[in-house]
């Protein structure tokens, strides 16, 4: 592996003062002991991933428009040290945020604000606990933040988790239910229209039917777990298809969502590995060799503006 992004895990914050800003303040300084090659006991990395950092994409409080964004960056500059031209973009996620929060007028300014700066975006939206008309906010969002604006100044807007569709709902055969299906992929036809758009194919386990503990007694055995991947890949085609349809294999990406995709999930070598071992299948089986390299790196590469 030649590295990895790290993506800020929405730690506790509010935008009220800038007291809210400390705890993603704190994450920065832990990532920068990354960077640094400087491990506390106990964090769980050691000198030797040093190295392996590409990029960072920070908590930021988009809502509260440029002028405190700016500010925020004041505070960032002074933290990061010589890890901040690591810093590629931002994420303040919306999938449980009030209708209209990511349509404000403070919003979009700290949109174009992050374009004219050469930051990216991560977008969290949620379709299926939060509801597929976060899909059509985020469109307008897009619509809004990019108009009038030259290309490279248009904020890059990398998506999260596949916009978390509803993939427990099934019809009375078995397949992935119409409705919810055709809505979450009429979205994806019109967020792909966007040049400066990207997506992570990333957290699909969270959105499926819980999974099996790694302690339950037989799951280790290799054909219960072939078994399980083979239904998974089976299942989960459907959607990584349309993705690839839509978005082509130039942007589209792979995404761990480490350690979150193990919340409420089977488990490290459960949820981990057996994403990681289903995107892998359908991987090897829709693109080229030169296409699957551009998916499991140089997208993100792009994506984030990393060196390649």
């Amino acid at each position: 592996m030649r590295g990895f992004i790290f993506i800020e895990t929405d730690r506790k914050s509010h935008l009220e003062t800038e007291a809210g800003w400390d705890e993603p303040l704190r994450e920065l300084d832990w990532i920068r002991r990354v960077v640094d090659g400087r491990p506390r006991s106990g964090e769980g990395h050691t000198s030797q991933h040093a190295q392996m950092c590409l990029g960072v994409v920070l908590w930021a409080p988009l809502p509260s428009g440029a002028d405190a964004l700016q500010r925020y960056m004041n505070r960032v500059q002074d933290r990061a040290g010589n890890m901040l031209p690591l810093v590629k973009g931002f994420r303040y996620l919306v999938q449980d945020k009030p209708p209209g929060t990511m349509l404000t007028g403070t919003f979009i300014e700290s949109l174009r604000w992050m374009g004219r700066s050469g930051f990216a975006f991560d977008l969290g939206v949620d379709a299926r606990s939060g509801g597929i008309w976060q899909l059509k906010e985020a469109i307008e969002m897009i619509e809004t933040a990019h108009d009038g604006l030259p290309n490279d100044q248009k904020v890059r807007i990398v998506i999260n988790h596949m916009c978390k569709p509803d993939m427990r709902s099934r019809d009375h055969d078995g397949n992935p239910a119409t409705e919810p299906f055709t809505a979450w992929k009429t979205q994806m036809a019109r967020l792909a229209s966007f040049s400066h758009v990207y997506m992570k194919v990333s957290g699909g386990f969270s959105e499926m039917d819980p999974l099996p503990s790694e302690g339950e007694q037989g799951y280790w055995a290799s054909e219960v777990r072939d078994d399980l991947v083979r239904r998974t890949r089976n299942w989960s085609g459907q959607w990584l298809g349309e993705l690839l349809t839509v978005f082509g294999p130039r942007r589209i990406m792979f995404g761990s969502d480490w350690p979150i995709c193990n919340a409420g999930g089977g488990g490290n070598r459960v949820s981990w590995m057996n994403w990681w071992s289903v995107v892998d299948g359908f991987v090897k089986d829709n693109l080229t060799k030169e296409d699957q390299a551009s998916f499991w790196s140089d997208n993100a590469l792009k994506a984030y503006g990393c060196a390649r």
